[in-house]
């Protein structure tokens, strides 16, 4: 089981922002906080800076679920120990990770998916939407930039 599997079997998430994969790489991420009318993704990092992201954690709790329309898993989103944590991810069909996006967005209480879109909406009623195929946000990554830092 990946570290980010672990983590998720016990409901935690890591504390950093960012995007997490179950590989155990990622990237940097970042929002302009509830409002959520910016949504960046930034570099890459590699095994070892999420791994070191990944011990810093806090509570996940799950406040919305949808399954994908194509039977392959699931998205869930919420939010974790403090009430500016909010989080998204991608489930495999047994309830994996595939991947979770972590920001200080405030809580993600509702998920509406309308196949490649997928929008999340805060405790605020802000809304961040995100391509399901695009390579950072499919089920398996694809087109990964060749060079990782660490």
């Amino acid at each position: 089981m990946s570290r980010l599997g672990e983590l998720w079997a016990a409901r935690r998430m890591p504390l950093r922002c960012g995007l997490f994969r179950a590989d155990g790489t990622g990237r940097e991420a970042d929002c302009d906080g509830a409002d959520l009318t910016r949504f960046v993704l930034g570099e890459p990092f590699g095994p070892a800076a999420a791994d070191r992201a990944l011990a810093d954690r806090t509570h996940a709790d799950v406040f919305a679920v949808a399954a994908l329309p194509d039977g392959s898993g699931r998205l869930v989103s919420g939010g974790g120990s403090h009430g500016s944590d909010g989080f998204f991810a991608r489930l495999g069909p047994r309830g994996e990770p595939r991947w979770l996006v972590h920001l200080l967005c405030n809580e993600l209480v509702e998920i509406a998916v309308d196949w490649p879109l997928a929008t999340f909406t805060n405790n605020c009623g802000n809304t961040l939407t995100i391509d399901l195929t695009s390579p950072d946000f499919s089920d398996t990554p694809r087109n990964r930039p060749p060079a990782e830092r660490d």
